[in-house]
């Protein structure tokens, strides 16, 4: 896993038009989550900036007890219409716009049709919810992706309030991201994505605010130390290598540093 410069770049940039539209407290998960998280203290370590993101994902609180009529005006709706209207398409469960990979110039359909698709880079934005309304995909035409975790965030308070971009956003606290990571590692069925994931369960322990026994104290409350245990051996010694590759961390380190999950207590 490597992300183009560009690439985060076009990312970044369009987050931050995502944050000056929509209404209300924005949650923001995965990638650029964990950067937020860890990037002033990777820093100060490295004296680089912590890995970025390609995608953004937005998380959203989803009530099963909303009628229709709350549903379709709640914050996850408006949220799609706002970014569908900053030229984004919704396939599927995302919302994809084409971007030129040589210098991140949006495109339109005609130009993205002409170009050969190794200039083309598609920027995903994926909306995810906390829980899945029997009457979501009737009106949305799609079901979401979920992340049960979620309500974390929105039920527990498991989150702090940051200021990006001149917007408040929600940030989940570390944690809970952790407990997503290391969740959604088992589950890749690509290397590049379980590649990012052990990059940043790596980068929560070490160089988020939180003290890490208290961090691993939360994290077992959340998922059982067993199955942390379980998805942290199991990571191999060649996507460490990648991860020390990207980070331009020592592969001892990234190991050691993981291997405080399985011998904490000590």
């Amino acid at each position: 896993m490597s992300y183009q410069r560009i690439e985060t770049e076009t990312s970044q940039r369009q987050l931050k038009r995502i944050f000056a539209k929509v209404e209300g407290k924005p949650c923001l998960l995965g990638g650029w989550a964990v950067y937020y998280q860890v990037n002033k203290n990777f820093e100060k370590a490295t004296g680089r900036n912590y890995i970025g993101s390609r995608d953004i994902d937005l998380g959203f609180h989803i009530d099963k007890e909303w009628n229709r009529e709350l549903l379709e005006h709640s914050e996850f709706a408006t949220t799609i219409k706002t970014i569908e209207d900053m030229g984004f398409k919704s396939v599927s469960f995302r919302l994809i716009k084409d971007f030129d990979s040589e210098n991140g110039r949006e495109l339109t359909a005609e130009e993205s049709a002409k170009l050969p698709i190794f200039q083309i880079f598609q920027l995903y934005i994926d909306p995810i919810v906390d829980l899945i309304h029997p009457e979501i995909r009737n009106l949305f035409g799609f079901i979401p992706i979920d992340e049960p975790l979620l309500s974390l965030v929105f039920k527990e308070g498991m989150y702090s309030t940051n200021l990006l971009f001149g917007r408040k956003v929600k940030l989940p606290d570390p944690a809970a991201l952790l407990a997503m990571k290391i969740n959604s590692a088992p589950k890749r069925d690509k290397q590049n994505k379980l590649v990012k994931d052990i990059a940043d369960i790596y980068a929560l322990l070490w160089y988020s605010d939180a003290r890490l026994p208290q961090l691993l104290e939360q994290l077992f409350s959340i998922v059982p130390k067993e199955q942390v245990a379980k998805t942290t051996k199991g990571f191999q010694k060649e996507s460490i290598n990648s991860v020390a590759t990207i980070l331009g961390v020592n592969s001892e380190e990234i190991t050691r540093v993981i291997r405080e999950i399985t011998q904490y207590p000590r």
